[in-house]
């Protein structure tokens, strides 16, 4: 699970489990991503976007296709959950291009669109209610020994 830039790593490295591993990752069985916008880095530093982009991604198309989540989903990717802000114009679009092309190669994925600020997608996640409660279905439809101790 990571949220923001965090989102954007766990992503990558759930779409290619081979690349986690690579960097010494062990296994896990799914991916939880809080509210990115970079899914599609490619796609993202060709529109307007925010400038700390251009520090974080620089300007190498070559780079941005390899640091895209999108770019590397396969078969063998991770069931992945993203929770997008409503709020924001970028995340929710990119959370569905990914969810829809995970789900082209056979990979659990799905979306939670949230009427909250990308702050608060971080911060009010464990509070009770539904938005926890679809983040702990999502954690127990994953293994049956996760979904008993979050009952």
């Amino acid at each position: 699970m990571g949220h923001s830039a965090g989102a954007h790593l766990v992503s990558l490295l759930g779409a290619d489990p081979a690349l986690a591993a690579k960097y010494g990752a062990k296994p896990w069985l799914g991916t939880i991503s809080l509210d990115s916008a970079a899914m599609n880095v490619s796609e993202t530093m060709q529109a307007q976007h925010p400038l700390f982009y251009d520090d974080a991604f620089g300007s190498s198309s070559s780079y941005w296709n390899e640091v895209s989540p999108l770019q590397h989903l396969s078969r063998n990717s991770l069931p992945w959950f993203g929770i997008c802000s409503t709020r924001r114009k970028d995340s929710c679009p990119q959370a569905y291009a990914f969810s829809n092309l995970a789900n082209k190669h056979g990979v659990m994925a799905q979306v939670l669109q949230e009427d909250m600020s990308h702050r608060e997608i971080n911060e009010k996640l464990g509070e009770y209610g539904s938005y926890t409660s679809a983040v702990e279905a999502f954690m127990g439809s994953l293994n049956p020994d996760i979904k008993r101790h979050l009952n």
